[in-house]
């Protein structure tokens, strides 16, 4: 659901915010690169789009067979418990203190309260959207929600935000643009002060990050509630779906290169895992107990638009390799 959907392959784009912040980790303690790391396969998730973390350690992914709760059983495998009712192409998560909020590339967009069987419901309609992808928890509260503009629809690439009824998580009571892309950047590369495909986004603070298809950028919430300038951090000659924050740093999963990439704010690449080390990489995110170390990394992969057949759709962990035990004296 990226500009690698015209590459016969599916994409998607997630979220999380203040709510969801993630454990502190710092940039050196992470491994993202294949020769201190290695990835291992958890579950096999059909078209697998993004993850996201309550502050518990609940993990949920969504994908286009549905949200699902991963559990860690006691043999230390792990298994995937459908919330959703349906099948809709589910693509961005966030939460919003108790609730669940799933976006479906259709527009709809779904919440669950965070209880001991969280069950997804249909609260809400996005008009005008092509591809409802990336979502992220404002610092006021707000959800926003990517608009990628790769489909049999008016290109329109926009960020929008809903907001929820402070008296009823389950009711959206108003929806409007926050930032307005342009239909005629699809026709030019590389960066510019403009939205051209927005995909992932993530959110710190005032502070947005986002994917645009090889690039990476900012903006920021200003104190009036618009928007600031849309700030170029990074483009590589790749297609970037989701994000994840990682301490002082960014976490991109290179959707077109099968690869997971460490950048600092300012776009430094500081390290890199080989290319094809995943298949078709969709989403990226730090680990966090009890499940998993505050160092891992959780990805999930996506696999071929159109076959979830194939087995190249997983939900994936890397961790730094095991030192070998000497001997001893």
């Amino acid at each position: 659901m990226l500009m690698g959907a015209l590459l016969l392959a599916a994409c998607g784009g997630d979220g999380g915010g203040s709510e969801d912040a993630v454990p502190r980790v710092e940039l050196e303690d992470l491994c993202v690169n294949s020769q201190c790391g290695e990835r291992t396969v958890l579950l096999d998730i059909p078209g697998a789009e993004n993850l996201i973390f309550s502050r518990q350690g609940r993990l949920f992914v969504s994908s286009g067979s549905g949200v699902f709760e991963i559990h860690k059983n006691a043999d230390g495998s792990f298994r995937a418990d459908s919330i959703s009712p349906e099948s809709c192409g589910y693509t961005g998560l966030a939460i919003r203190g108790d609730h669940l909020y799933a976006s479906c590339g259709d527009g709809r967009f779904w919440a669950a309260r965070l209880d001991a069987a969280p069950r997804l419901r249909l609260i809400h309609t996005m008009s005008g959207m092509c591809i409802a992808n990336g979502t992220a928890l404002g610092a006021d509260g707000r959800i926003y929600v990517v608009d990628e503009p790769l489909n049999v629809c008016v290109p329109d690439p926009k960020i929008k935000r809903l907001t929820i009824d402070p008296a009823d998580p389950l009711k959206v009571t108003d929806e409007e643009v926050f930032v307005q892309g342009s239909a005629l950047g699809l026709l030019s590369v590389g960066i510019g002060n403009l939205l051209r495909f927005p995909n992932g986004l993530q959110a710190e603070g005032n502070r947005f990050y986002g994917t645009d298809g090889g690039s990476i950028f900012s903006v920021d919430l200003l104190p009036d509630g618009t928007a600031g300038e849309v700030t170029p951090i990074l483009f590589e000659a790749d297609i970037h779906d989701d994000l994840g924050i990682a301490g002082d740093g960014l976490l991109l999963a290179n959707f077109l290169t099968g690869r997971i990439t460490l950048i600092s704010k300012d776009g430094e690449i500081l390290q890199a895992t080989a290319p094809g080390t995943f298949t078709f990489p969709s989403s990226v995110r730090l680990g966090r107990p009890p499940m998993f170390e505050p160092t891992d990394i959780l990805v999930t992969e996506t696999g071929v638009l159109a076959d979830q057949s194939l087995p190249l759709d997983h939900l994936s962990l890397f961790r730094r390799k095991a030192v070998p035990q000497g001997d001893g004296p």
